[in-house]
């Protein structure tokens, strides 16, 4: 399964062939890899090299190093929360803006309705309905971190609706930039009802089942979403805005 790993920076390496492995699905969640001794052979390295590696794996999601008389490393699944992780890792240093953000969602969010319209199930609708009422329940009741949870809500049930993984877990990642810097901005209950009123508009555009409506809607809601947060940015006088990479 293994190549020699004297190659190149040797930790690096057995790194690199045990995630192509996972990858190719030579290896599956669940497998438990050959012992250390035959990785050793397998590999050509010391036991410090492999455990450097072995120690890698882990911090990256892919493996889950058990002890014990029935431990060693284990193939898991790669968790959401740690691939955002490293999508965080790598925007730290990169000085996102909020326009940077709203760019990037109204791609993403346009792309979702138009092609959930054709894709949506009347499950993925009842959702929809229940958490729009959930919604202005929240809002008659003046629970802004209740609402801004059911408006991520929202936008992931119609992105769950695409069945793209890669869609979801991007949107997932944006949205939830986006409800830090409004918890920064406290944009107020004006903007909530209306914010409201366009997810109400976009249900009903679902439920037609019409994909250009419900792009055009969706792209109309999120430029009044991104001048209104600019506005309030601008009459407060507030630096411009570096979103931070969740912790």
């Amino acid at each position: 399964m293994f190549e020699s790993a004297k190659n190149q920076k040797i930790s690096q390496n057995i790194v690199d062939q045990i995630r192509k492995a996972i990858f190719v699905g030579t290896l599956k969640p669940g497998d438990k890899l050959p012992s250390d001794n035959e990785l050793m052979d397998s590999f050509g390295v010391s036991k410090g090299s492999l455990r450097e590696a072995l120690r890698s794996l882990e911090v990256l999601g892919l493996l889950e190093i058990r002890k014990g008389s029935l431990g060693g490393a284990f193939v898991t699944s790669v968790k959401t929360e740690k691939a955002k992780e490293g999508f965080s890792n790598f925007f730290v240093f990169q000085n996102l803006t909020l326009n940077n953000l709203f760019d990037t969602r109204l791609i993403l969010e346009s792309h979702i309705a138009e092609n959930a319209a054709s894709l949506i199930t009347r499950n993925d609708l009842q959702r929809l309905k229940q958490i729009l009422e959930e919604t202005r329940n929240a809002l008659a009741n003046d629970l802004p971190l209740n609402f801004r949870e059911k408006e991520i809500a929202f936008h992931l049930i119609i992105a769950n609706a695409t069945r793209n993984p890669l869609l979801i877990f991007l949107l997932d990642f944006v949205e939830n930039l986006l409800m830090d810097v409004k918890v920064i901005l406290d944009p107020g209950r004006d903007f909530s009802r209306k914010v409201l009123m366009a997810h109400e508009r976009i249900y009903k555009a679902l439920a037609a089942r019409d994909g250009a409506k419900a792009k055009k809607t969706v792209i109309q809601d999120l430029r009044e979403v991104q001048e209104a947060l600019l506005r309030i940015q601008k009459e407060n006088k507030m630096p411009e805005l570096k979103v931070k990479m969740p912790c």
